[in-house]
């Protein structure tokens, strides 16, 4: 019999998960920027893309798979497994980012990336532990956006155009509004936009519901702000 491990925030597995995100953020940038042929830097950001795909596809693959086609699973399929969590989003933004050297998609990629992605990253909504592919799967995901971010700006030199701040300003409000309206439809809680998960995160600390959403968007909303000022000027655009 298979003991399951309970992930615990913060534990061994977790701090291992954060540290190879930011070696990756620091190293593969810096890797890419090197007189490497642009075979093998096609390469890399083809794969990384292909694993943030990977990710999100797996998602109704392992809850399937443990809790059959019966109404467990499917319940289960139906609270969770949807693309609609805004990870989910932005690892298939990332990945045409990453495939096609978007501009507009980097914006994306690299703001709700590491002003969003990157909560998921440091507090988990998360059960099983190492001994699963849950946590490689999770960590994929929530540790491969902010990568490809890094990769896509700092690496590859694919830079936000003017107006970027508004443009993701319009896209969160236009996501809230497209999910809230399929979570009432559907009765299911996406995106964490009609309640808090039941793992602590970092929306404990802005209020209670719905009065938190508006924390969360000024909190994105400010950190959009300092991570567009913090885009490096005069880059080498490789597109």
């Amino acid at each position: 019999m298979v003991i399951i491990a309970q992930f615990q925030c913060f534990g061994v597995s977790h701090m291992v998960a954060i540290l190879v995100a930011v070696v990756l953020c620091l190293w593969l940038p810096r890797w890419m920027r090197q007189e490497v042929s642009e075979q093998k830097k096609k390469r890399l950001r083809y794969l990384l893309g292909s694993l943030l795909v990977f990710a999100v596809l797996m998602d109704p693959v392992i809850i399937l798979s443990r809790w059959g086609l019966g109404e467990t699973g499917w319940r289960l399929f139906w609270n969770s497994a949807l693309p609609l969590y805004l990870c989910d989003v932005v690892s298939l933004v990332a990945a045409y980012a990453l495939f096609t050297k978007s501009s507009r998609a980097t914006e994306v990629a690299y703001c709700w990336g590491l002003a969003g992605t990157t909560q998921g990253l440091l507090t988990p909504t998360l059960s099983y532990d190492w001994n699963t592919i849950d946590y490689y799967n999770f960590f994929l995901q929530h540790g491969g956006v902010p990568v490809a971010a890094a990769l896509l700006i700092w690496g590859m030199g694919v830079l936000p155009q003017p107006g970027a701040f508004k443009r993701m300003v319009l896209l969160s409000w236009l996501y809230m509004a497209v999910v809230m309206l399929i979570n009432l439809v559907i009765d299911q809680n996406y995106g964490f936009l009609s309640g808090k998960p039941d793992y602590p995160t970092m929306f404990d600390y802005m209020g209670p519901y719905p009065y938190y959403l508006i924390t969360l968007q000024v909190v994105a909303f400010a950190l959009y702000y300092v991570l567009l000022k913090l885009v490096p000027k005069g880059v080498r655009d490789t597109r």
